[in-house]
């Protein structure tokens, strides 16, 4: 039954009509007695409400990798994309208005609209967007290089030699060369993230280190502006300066961002208080009661998360420097057990590298990884001492409860094989640094798209030695690692799609590089406020607020 009801939801993905505006009701108190900025009585038409898991510790998008909910909204980039009515992401203009390639696929050329402006009125300049990539490699607490790193002379602006890359050539206030130092197909796709969010040149400059700590020191050129900033809350604005995209109408008028805790926020959406509610940031017993109830059936919006769920092996680590184990522990787990009993069947299994929804999804690639422990024994026993050797499954002290239970489940299904398996707890330090030094033995984690394109995922694990080092996988085959290098240079769209797809088979198949587990749907609920709600195109808990319609 809880599967055929997301079944029923998945269909319902555009159909985003709500009942009747409920009364305000008094505003619900934070733990810590705060009070959250919700009203009694009317109020006022166009004011958008939405919750936050964690406090807004920067606005400086260099500074972050994981708080993209006010970045998304108060910048923009050369870039966006935008989903149509039959949910394909499309690559938008943004502030660049055009834009052309070399023949060699090195130099991009961009024209920047003309009526593009920062907050305070002062015009976006090729020389911002110079500045922004620059400092992108050169800022000391930069989370954001791998963004910027392909650009001709990187090295030389992250080691101090030089301000500026040598391939960023600003022509005139609306024209500017980018040159990389070896061909990207997948490059305007990147320009179109978040990390590339384009900053004021002049701005930052003058307020200098203070960048992005209150609105008073932070400024950007999207639909909306910071005007009020804490820990509890931040308040956005419409940029009176903001160019609407063709047909865009900004509906939200101001937009409360308030921190809650879970239990707090679904309580406070109940209430009234909020107008989006975000079931990834509430308790799973509450997300159960929201499907099960039936009560908010008509006001569910659903989308498939681009992201994938696996299980890293070290192969440095005996008896996973075996393949034959690899693929054995790949055998042993039954994913849709773990999708089913925990995500209510919301989702589907992924057998590669590359999500649903990202291109370079590879369709036959899909089907062949199947739940054997039989044959995960057999494997086994080839291995002399395999069942003898002890393995760890990490878990960061700090993981929630459902990744908790998912991995004791893992844990249960290889000792089930014959596996000497145990599940090990690191405090949140420990555990960044031991899976950044290579030294974790296997462990859950998760990827969702930062853009869409295949590279997002196959180079960012498996582009160096480097990479597979930080992610504790260790890979080492150089030829191959090599290829996926070489996967970014390929101009001819189908024959990187091709080379891509290759890549797929031999690393999860053949080289049983990861166990491949899922990707879930994620699930928001709309208040009688909202009339209509189009999700982050990657499924994100980010989103655009130009994206939500109110209600009149």
């Amino acid at each position: 039954m809880r599967k055929s009801i997301w079944i029923i939801l998945a269909s319902l993905l555009c159909l985003f009509f709500i009942q009747p505006a409920a009364a305000q009701t008094e505003s619900t108190e934070l733990a810590d007695g705060q009070p959250v900025a919700a009203q009694t009585g009317c109020l006022e038409d166009g004011v958008l409400r939405v919750g936050s898991s964690d406090p807004i510790s920067t606005m400086d998008v260099h500074l972050t990798s994981e708080e993209y909910m006010i970045p998304l909204n108060i910048y923009e980039r050369l870039f966006d994309i935008r989903v149509d009515e039959d949910g394909l992401d499309l690559l938008d203009p943004g502030l660049a208005e055009d834009y052309t390639v070399s023949e060699d696929g090195l130099t991009y050329s961009f024209t920047l609209r003309e009526d593009a402006y920062f907050s305070d009125g002062t015009p976006v300049k090729a020389s911002d967007v110079a500045f922004t990539f620059s400092r992108m490699l050169s800022h000391p607490g930069s989370k954001q290089t791998d963004f910027a790193d392909m650009i001709l002379g990187a090295q030389d602006v992250i080691m101090k030699k030089r301000d500026q890359p040598e391939g960023i050539r600003v022509l005139d206030d609306r024209h500017l060369d980018i040159t990389l130092s070896e061909p990207f197909s997948g490059y305007v796709y990147l320009l179109a993230s978040p990390p590339c969010s384009i900053l004021s040149e002049a701005f930052v400059k003058k307020v200098g280190d203070e960048y992005g700590s209150d609105e008073e020191t932070t400024l950007g050129s999207g639909p909306y502006m910071v005007t009020g900033y804490s820990k509890e809350q931040v308040i956005l604005e419409k940029n009176p300066y903001y160019h609407c995209h063709k047909g865009e109408k900004l509906s939200a008028s101001s937009v409360w961002l308030t921190t809650l805790p879970p239990a707090v926020m679904y309580s406070s959406f109940q209430n009234g208080d909020l107008d989006i509610l975000d079931t990834n940031l509430i308790n799973p017993d509450a997300v159960d009661e929201i499907i099960d109830s039936g009560k908010w059936l008509k006001r569910l919006v659903v989308c498939d998360r681009v992201e994938i769920r696996y299980l890293m092996m070290n192969m440095d680590t005996p008896p996973l420097d075996d393949v034959r184990i690899r693929k054995a522990v790949q055998l042993a787990i039954d994913r849709q057990k773990i999708l089913d009993e925990l995500y209510g069947g919301a989702g589907i299994l992924i057998d590669g590298i590359f999500p649903k929804g990202l291109i370079g999804y590879c369709k036959e690639n899909q089907g062949w990884l199947k739940y054997d422990p039989e044959e995960a024994k057999r494997l086994i026993s080839e291995v002399p001492g395999a069942s003898e050797a002890r393995l760890e499954l990490a878990a960061n002290s700090q993981t929630d409860s459902r990744k908790l239970t998912m991995l004791q489940m893992i844990c249960d299904d290889l000792r089930e094989v014959g596996l000497n398996v145990s599940i090990v707890s690191y405090d949140s330090e420990s555990y960044t640094y031991l899976r950044h030094s290579g030294d974790l033995i296997s462990y859950t984690g998760e990827w969702s798209a930062d853009y869409n394109d295949p590279d997002n995922f196959i180079y960012t694990f498996f582009g160096n030695r480097g990479k597979t080092l930080y992610r504790s996988s260790n890979f080492a085959d150089e030829e191959i690692l090599s290829r996926i290098r070489k996967a970014r240079t390929i101009k001819d769209w189908e024959e990187r799609m091709d080379e891509y797809a290759a890549l797929e088979r031999i690393l999860v198949r053949e080289d049983a590089v990861w166990v491949p587990l899922i990707s879930t749907e994620h699930l928001f609920v709309l208040g009688s406020r909202v009339r209509s709600f189009q999700p982050f195109w990657a499924g994100w808990s980010s989103m655009y607020f130009r994206d939500v319609e109110m209600k009149e």
